[in-house]
């Protein structure tokens, strides 16, 4: 096809009609990306004159020439996407259309927004009720009708938008979460600017689809005053206590985190500014009053996020991983009541909660060369001659500025983590701790960068001190009772007494030895792997939901379990693998520690009940989750879980299995072009892995699965048992590990 056709029929898939143009170019916010198309028109001679007029002219004379295809009736946003290969001609990935449509936007310089997988994943389950989600569309539609121009009739634009159903119908809610931002003056004058930068920056996080669980009902920004807004976030669906909260109460916590780093991050945060973000739930009638006083409450340390003492409740119940002040600060009200405020001291934002995209995007925290050095620069060789040319400002020198920040300084940390920055990251957790020793998150992650280090150690001897310092970092919070009620801390810890006992198995398997005298290896191994245990029991003792700690203490047993009656497996190289009996004990004592009881030969009642209460919890925990990197982990084990832990493999089984095992390489290549790392439990323990070794890792368990489960599952029974060929059993759990021996 020629240019000059290409060109027509991407434009006139974006503006069927002249008066489809005529609208979108009268109003003030179309007016740059209508210039766009005019300057595109005038590029690729498909008009005369370079105005708005000439471009009307066009598109009317090819409307009038050109008849609407018929779309397929009933079809959604969604279907049309899954339907993509036959819909659209589209044999690619999404994360692969999407970059290919931000190219050609990019170079035919139409001022339209890139598409992201997230908008996408919004535009599934909402109607286009923005500009920006409207012109999201106008992207689509640009790239279908330039590249499948015989397509571009049919999906334009228009229809594009009917497929996100628009017209539903308006929902009322009278209870949920509301989320309040406070612009409070100390010396600096709170002008237009900074009230117009917090109005955009609340906006854009829904707008552009930072946390795509957010429903359609929640985003709408109101005030109370020219410096004091909030925003409300519905309860979900029916149901009694306190359950139908957990979605609210995550995506009211996601936007308070993303809105103190951002705010933390602008050229308006200053010593003599202060932004407030106060979080309530309840009826909403009750609610202003308590949010206000929140929000304008004086407390000690400045907490920039706080909760009421239902919003506490809530979080607490629902499992909202934030870490909150010991005792509440007691403010009296009018009415004489008192109003218990709780102060939000941390969060664990490198398991929990997703990246800040303005970090992620922030130059020095890139990972080439160029920026390497800088990022050195800055951190250890700023006051050198000549180095303040190449120092600009950025994050790592917004937190310098302001190192009490702990919250701005963990979520850096975070992000160099991800980006196996190790060395730098440790220097931005130095500061922090420096100023508070006993920061829980921050020193749990320094101890998670020092067990991933040793990890990456060449020699055994170099890895058994970096694991030592990992040892080191969670003595001092459990001497000074900081981690006493953390499933977190707890299940870090035993992660990194599991990756100690597994480094030591690996050393044990190259030397030959593990139970000679004086074999240290496999002492440390033992050692390790009793204190795992003993974590992970801890960690499922304080957690509401345990669910974390009870994966990871099944792993543990079953490790142990295995090692016990085959001691040559600590110096013979191979996959860990043992007798199903064996191994079936130690899942059997697991679910019963949990109060799921199981007969020796559990029936099929049974055997479902315990499917339904598994899932129930894993989506209990699940639902806290937001961060992107973790995700493909959390689909990873729920795979293990119901393949390694249950009585009775069944055809039904295995499908569910593999269903999950794909969604975790789809999870992990939606962020293959972000230039992070997966937090992985490929290997048993957790580790920062890149997303090509953790698919290199699924497909591993693929073939697994489907080895095991023989031909044909599509076509068989699911409930056909799966019998078991010899006495030993292949585990999801260990697969892998075979994969660290050559690493």
């Amino acid at each position: 096809m020629e240019n000059r056709e290409k060109a027509s029929n991407a434009l006139l898939a974006v503006f069927p009609t002249s008066e489809a143009f005529h609208q979108f170019a009268a109003s003030s916010d179309g007016i740059s990306v209508a210039e766009s198309f005019v300057e595109f028109g005038k590029r690729k001679r498909l008009i005369g004159s370079r105005d708005r007029e000439s471009l009307a002219a066009f598109i009317q004379g090819r409307s009038v020439e050109e008849t609407e295809e018929d779309v397929p009736g009933n079809l959604t946003f969604e279907e049309v996407l899954h339907s993509k290969e036959e819909l659209l001609n589209l044999k690619i990935s999404v994360r692969a259309w999407t970059d290919r449509i931000n190219s050609l936007i990019e170079e035919e310089q139409i001022d339209l927004p890139k598409v992201s997988n997230s908008m996408l994943t919004r535009l599934k389950k909402e109607p286009a009720d923005t500009l920006y989600k409207q012109n999201v569309l106008r992207s689509l539609a640009f790239w279908i009708g330039h590249e499948r121009g015989e397509l571009g009739r049919r999906w334009n634009y228009d229809t594009l938008v009917r497929l996100c159903n628009e017209n539903r119908a308006i929902e009322h809610f009278n209870d949920g979460v509301r989320v309040g931002f406070s612009l409070s003056s100390r010396g600096d004058f709170i002008d237009q600017n900074v009230v117009g930068w917090l109005k955009r920056a609340l906006r854009d996080y829904f707008d552009k689809g930072f946390d795509v669980s957010v429903r359609r009902s929640s985003g709408k920004i109101r005030s109370y005053n020219i410096t004091t807004f909030y925003i409300d976030f519905p309860r979900e669906g029916g149901g009694t206590g306190l359950a139908p909260y957990r979605q609210s109460l995550k995506s009211a916590v996601s936007l308070a985190h993303h809105m103190a780093i951002r705010w933390a991050l602008s050229d308006y945060c200053t010593k003599k500014r202060f932004l407030a973000i106060g979080i309530v739930a309840g009826e909403y009638a009750g609610l202003d009053s308590y949010l206000l006083c929140l929000l304008n409450a004086k407390l000690a340390g400045d907490p920039v996020i706080r909760v009421s003492d239902y919003a506490r409740q809530y979080l607490l119940i629902n499992d909202v991983r934030v870490i909150l002040s010991e005792k509440p600060t007691e403010i009296a009200l009018a009415n004489e009541e008192v109003l218990f405020i709780w102060s939000v001291i941390g969060l664990w934002n490198f398991i929990y909660f997703d990246f800040i995209p303005d970090l992620l995007e922030d130059p020095i925290l890139q990972n080439d060369r160029k920026t390497i050095k800088m990022l050195n620069q800055t951190l250890w060789f700023s006051d050198e001659q000549g180095a303040e040319s190449e120092i600009h400002g950025n994050a790592v020198i917004k937190f310098l500025k302001s190192p009490q920040n702990s919250l701005l300084g963990t979520e850096i940390a975070k992000t160099l983590y991800f980006r196996r920055r190790f060395p730098e990251a440790i220097e931005i957790l130095r500061i922090v701790l420096s100023i508070n020793p006993a920061d829980l998150v921050a020193r749990t992650l320094r101890m998670v960068i020092f067990r991933d280090m040793a990890l990456d150690a060449p020699t055994y001897s170099g890895a058994e001190s970096i694991f030592r310092m990992a040892e080191q970092e969670a003595s001092y919070l459990q001497q000074n009772s900081v981690s006493r009620s953390s499933e977190d801390f707890y299940c870090e810890y035993g992660i990194a007494c599991l990756a100690r006992a597994l480094t030591a198995m690996k050393e044990s398997r190259r030397k030959g030895v593990a139970s000679e005298p004086g074999a240290v290896p496999g002492r440390i191994f033992f050692s390790s792997l009793e204190k795992a245990e003993d974590l992970f029991e801890k960690g499922m003792t304080v957690s509401p939901s345990g669910i974390r700690s009870f994966y990871l203490l099944g792993s543990v047993r079953v490790l142990k379990a295995l090692v016990r009656a085959d001691e040559k497996i600590l110096t013979e190289s191979g996959r860990l693998s043992g007798k199903s009996e064996l191994i079936q004990e130690q899942t059997a004592n697991l679910f019963r520690q949990r109060g799921y009881f199981l007969s020796e030969n559990p029936t099929k009642e049974q055997q479902d009940l315990l499917e339904r209460l598994i899932m129930k919890k894993s989506i209990f925990h699940n639902d806290s989750v937001s961060l992107q990197a973790y995700r493909p982990t959390i689909s990873f084990t729920g795979a293990v879980m119901l393949w390694d832990y249950f009585p009775v493999r069944t055809v039904g089984l295995a499908r569910k299995v593999l269903r999950y095992i794909q969604e975790a390489i789809r999870l992990a290549r939606e962020i293959e072009g972000e230039g992070i790392c997966i937090y992985s439990f490929s290997r048993m323990y957790g580790e920062v892995m890149s997303t090509g070794k953790f698919i290199e890792h699924m497909m591993n368990s693929i073939a697994c699965v489907k080895e095991a489960a023989g031909e044909n599952l599509a076509e068989r029974p699911e409930d056909e048992i799966i019998e078991r060929t010899g006495d030993r059993m292949e585990l999801l759990m260990t697969l892998n590990f075979g994969d660290m021996e050559v690493d």
